[in-house]
């Protein structure tokens, strides 16, 4: 029997036995709705927790000269911001308290971090100019405190003097900046913490090892390392239990469903078990019954799945996430296929009975 006539058949066929037809789109969809809700919440959770991991807060590899052995440098600085792992590589001085300078010993203070290095690459520019050598931006927050009106003035701390410039943000990795003051130090000399951001947090093993080889201290008791190391080691962790979970509950979803779809397809099987035995004395052989029982499943299953698939994208709409149209697809190919393998035990069955004792039947 030619494709198109057996498609065409398998159709009439599943209009004419409803009750099957439905039963079989029913747990097709059911199977699509079950695993869209909870599958795809647990694979929802997955990609929250990889990008919370590899956002630029958790790539974050700090190195700190305490012994003051002056191996955070300008050729050191070049050396890591010349690394394919590396988005950005910042030196630091020593953090201080400085306040507005107009009003003294007085004021209140607010933090103040010394770059060595491109600013531009730690803060966004919000308004004013970038500084030059000895030069401050400050954050919206820090004009408050200061009580200044705009970002103009000057910052003391002892007997140091910087003018302020402008106002900025801080850039992805630099959050904690988000209350202070930033100040273009200039020099590539006395930087006592290195920053680095790195591209992905799957590098930041190798990154590590660069840089401190970059670096190479003296004295390792004056090297102090506050590496993402452990945070790449969570990701593969978190993320391979959690993609488990999320796989074995779809297996035990399909399944579920494969023996429910077996048994409906069973079950009509044996009802019109004479209107196969028909076929099969017009001629119809074993593999066009087998693959008429098959298709017919599927089709009923293509039904249920698109029909499951909408439901499931409204409800989980409502809870606050919605699964991916890949992710969605792949589960309704999936439900479908399963649908058809469970069709296909009870069709050989069907097309392996006799037709003569068949039609005996009373």
């Amino acid at each position: 029997m030619r494709i198109a006539a057996l498609v065409r058949e398998a159709w009439a066929s599943a209009w004419a036995a409803k009750v099957s037809s439905l039963l079989v789109a029913v747990v097709a969809a059911a199977m699509c709705a079950t695993a869209l809700v909870t599958v795809g919440q647990t694979a929802a959770n997955q990609a929250a927790v990889e990008a919370s991991l590899a956002g630029a807060g958790g790539r974050i590899l700090i190195v700190r000269d305490t012994l003051g052995q002056g191996f955070i440098n300008g050729r050191t600085l070049a050396a890591v911001n010349g690394l394919s792992s590396v988005d950005t590589a910042i030196g630091l001085g020593v953090t201080v308290d400085s306040v507005n300078g107009r009003i003294g010993a007085g004021g209140v203070p607010v933090t103040t971090w010394l770059v060595y290095g491109d600013v531009s690459t730690v803060v966004h520019l919000v308004a004013g100019r970038w500084p030059g050598p000895g030069e401050a931006l400050i954050t919206a927050d820090a004009q408050t405190r200061l009580g200044l009106t705009d970002p103009v003035g000057f910052l003391a701390y002892g007997t140091d003097q910087y003018p302020i410039v402008g106002e900025y943000a801080p850039l992805p990795g630099f959050e904690d900046f988000a209350t202070g003051a930033v100040v273009d130090v200039g020099s590539s000399t006395g930087a006592v913490e290195l920053r680095v951001v790195i591209h992905s947090i799957g590098e930041a093993s190798a990154t590590q090892s660069a840089v401190l080889s970059i670096l190479s201290p003296a004295d390792s008791a004056g090297l102090s390392v506050q590496s993402p190391r452990g945070l790449s080691q969570l990701s593969v962790v978190v993320g391979g239990q959690l993609a488990g979970f999320g796989r074995n509950l779809l297996f035990l979803i399909l399944g579920a469903g494969g023996l429910f779809v077996a048994a409906v397809v069973l079950a009509d099987v044996l009802v019109r078990r004479r209107d196969l035995g028909r076929r099969r004395t017009l001629g119809a052989t074993r593999t066009d019954l087998t693959a008429l029982v098959v298709i017919r499943a599927a089709m009923s299953a293509v039904i249920g799945a698109a029909a499951g698939s909408a439901v499931a994208l409204v409800v989980t709409a409502q809870i606050g996430y919605a699964p991916s149209p890949a992710f969605t697809i792949a589960v309704a190919v999936l439900a479908t296929l399963t649908a058809a393998v469970a069709a296909l035990p009870p069709a050989v069955y069907a097309a392996r009975l006799d037709p003569v004792r068949v039609m005996r039947t009373p």
